[in-house]
């Protein structure tokens, strides 16, 4: 499973950012996530549950967005999602696609508490945007 992994690389990014902003905690960790990555999203929420205790995110929620697999053509510029199964070839003219979206694996954002008293509020405090994790 090595959605543990990840899991905990999340909770890292999410600090690091946070402590950047002197947060006392962390309360959403947005998290783009493409369905032709091979992260299987309720294994990923199961092993952030473990990944974030004892952290500036043991109490934040993962919020996860699934970004779903868009294909175009190189040659015509057609525009499709697979149907079933997996292929890579154009069903206008046969041609190779390119992937454009689906391999997202990106903290978007994260939400935090600051440590300032006069805003007990949540609040956004920075829209950390990051490099897609692999």
């Amino acid at each position: 499973m090595h959605e543990i992994s990840i899991a905990e690389s999340i909770v890292q990014i999410a600090e690091a950012k946070a402590r950047e902003q002197n947060a006392q905690s962390i309360q959403i960790i947005k998290l783009r996530l493409g369905t032709f990555t091979t992260i299987v999203p309720e294994a990923l929420q199961f092993a952030f549950e473990i990944a974030r205790q004892d952290t500036l995110s043991c109490n934040a929620q993962l919020d996860i967005e699934i970004v779903p697999m868009t294909m175009r053509c190189v040659v015509c510029d057609a525009t499709m999602q697979p149907v079933c199964g997996l292929c890579l070839f154009c069903e206008q003219c046969g041609f190779p696609l390119k992937i454009i979206s689906g391999e997202e694996l990106q903290v978007e954002y994260i939400e935090v508490d600051s440590e300032k008293e006069e805003a007990p509020w949540n609040r956004r405090q920075d829209e950390f945007r990051s490099r897609p994790m692999y």
